[in-house]
Parts: C-alpha cells; sequence; structure tokens
C-alpha cells in the first residue's frame, strides 16, 4: 500500500486593514498640505478685520467666498475656466507633437545639438510674455495670439529637454541596433525615446507651468475670455473680490493639474524606467 503525500496549499494572506494609527498619519499629512492656506486666509481675514479696509482695498474670505459661489452657480466660472483649459491643451498638444521629433532630430545629431543649444537658451530666456507686443500686430486680439504664446512657451523647454535627454543617452546603445540592422524608426522607439522619456516629461511640466502663466497674461490684454480675461475685467470695476476670487481658482486649477495630470504622468515614466525618487 503505497503512502500518497498531499501538500496543502499555503494559507491566503490575510489582507491587512488600515490601523488607526495609518488612518491618521494620511489624515496629518492632508493637513500638513493645506496647512500653509489656511494660515495664509487667516492672516487675510485678521488683516482685513483688523484693518478695516475699504471694499475698495481689501475684502474678507467670506466675500470672495460668497463671490465665487455665485458667478459658479450662475455658470460665469464655467465659461471662462473651458476657455483657458481648452487653449492650455491644444497648445500642450502642439507643443508635444512637434517639439519631440525636433528636440529627438536635434539630439541625435552632435553637431545640430552644440550649435542650437545657445539659440534654445536664448529663446528659454525671452519669454512668451515678451512676444505679446509682436503677436498682437500680426494676429490682432484674438484667440490665435494667445494661442501662439502658450505655444512659443511650451515648446521651448519641450524641445531642450528632449534634445538634452537624446544627448544623454550612451551612443554604443544606437551602434549596437544599428549593427543589428535596425532602421531608424527602431532606433527611436527602442533607445531614443525610453532614455530620453524622463528628461521629456520634465520638460513637459516646466513647460505647463511656464505655459500657464503666458497664458494668463496673454489673456489679459487680448480680452477674449479666460481666467486672465476674468480677473482684468475685474479690474476696471474695482471688484476686488472678483480679482482675489480669480487668483484663487488660477492657482487652484493650475494645482489639479499639476498633481492629476503630469505628475502621474512624470511618476510612472520614472518608476517605469528604473530612476523612481523616494
Amino acid at each position: 500500500m503505497s503512502l500518497v503525500s498531499v501538500q496543502h496549499a499555503p494559507a491566503a494572506r490575510p489582507i491587512p486593514v488600515p490601523t488607526g494609527w495609518a488612518v491618521a498619519a494620511r489624515q496629518l499629512r492632508s493637513v500638513k498640505i493645506l496647512f500653509p492656506f489656511i494660515v495664509l486666509v487667516a492672516i487675510w481675514w485678521a488683516i482685513q478685520a483688523a484693518g478695516n479696509f475699504p471694499d475698495r482695498v481689501l475684502v474678507s474670505p467670506q466675500r470672495v467666498f460668497d463671490t465665487m459661489v455665485l458667478l459658479i452657480s450662475r455658470g460665469v466660472i464655467a465659461e471662462y475656466v473651458s476657455t483657458s483649459l481648452k487653449i492650455i491643451g491644444i497648445a500642450t498638444a502642439i507643443s508635444i507633437v512637434v517639439g519631440v521629433p525636433i528636440g529627438f532630430a536635434v539630439g541625435a545629431n552632435r553637431y545640430a545639438a552644440r550649435s542650437l543649444e545657445g539659440f534654445l537658451r536664448f529663446l528659454q530666456g525671452v519669454s512668451g510674455i515678451a512676444w505679446l507686443p509682436l503677436i498682437i500686430i500680426w494676429f490682432g486680439f484674438t484667440h490665435a495670439t494667445t494661442l501662439a504664446v502658450v505655444v512659443y512657451t511650451l515648446i521651448v523647454p519641450i524641445i531642450f529637454n528632449t534634445m538634452i535627454g537624446t544627448r544623454a543617452i550612451p551612443e554604443h546603445y544606437g551602434l549596437a541596433l544599428r549593427s543589428l540592422g535596425a532602421a531608424r524608426l527602431r532606433l527611436i522607439t527602442d533607445v531614443y525615446l525610453p532614455g530620453a522619456l524622463p528628461s521629456i516629461v520634465v520638460g513637459l511640466r516646466l513647460g505647463m507651468g511656464y505655459g500657464w502663466r503666458a497664458l494668463i497674461a496673454a489673456e489679459m490684454l487680448v480680452r477674449q475670455g479666460g481666467l486672465g480675461d476674468l480677473i482684468f475685467g475685474a479690474r476696471t470695476s474695482g471688484q476686488i473680490d472678483r480679482i482675489i476670487g480669480g487668483m484663487i481658482i488660477i492657482g487652484t486649477l493650475y494645482l489639479l493639474i499639476d498633481r492629476m495630470l503630469v505628475q502621474p504622468i512624470e511618476n510612472l515614466t520614472i518608476a517605469r524606467w528604473g530612476v523612481l525618487r523616494k
């Protein structure tokens, strides 16, 4: 009679349940993020209450909150926000589609990279806002002017960082693939894109920051809608509550774009290629 050994399956590991300390730690991190904003609002409220300023100089946080609630309920804020988001979205798509291939082409050629590096740094020094008077002469007070300024501000960091990322790839990677008969498209997909991707994402994040500020400045001058138009238009009638509320929305929107779109892409990219920052 043979004995058959029976192997028992390992017991399933219990699903970890967050303890009270873990929940408290997460709540503490949330409070730490909000703490500077809470302090700023408290200081603002104290200055306004102690100084007894007229409404044309400074209003209370409660007044700003009530005004923003009213504008949101009437759909005014949604209209201005949608205009700004539409322009920044189109400008980002154009900048990526055009800027990344140019950066690859320049970075793959050491002579082109050396000759154009100074020129790209020069363009980075000339901000998009400095181009506004000239572009207004060319395109007038239209959305095309705003779009051109934002695209310029976005595309230069993308090209520059793509070039830097491509130049940082060891040359023997490309030579090894060429020796195996790989075509140029294969070099781009298997060498240049993976190697330069973290740098490309950094360029996108920088460009988004510069482009968002250029967008608001352009909207102030062009006056064809958008959050910049909202706060600049409120200046003419001395609506301090609209100006401050618009500034809060501008900062909040950029924070949401950065944390919900750009930063996750950066984290996934860096984690994928083994350069994850803790």
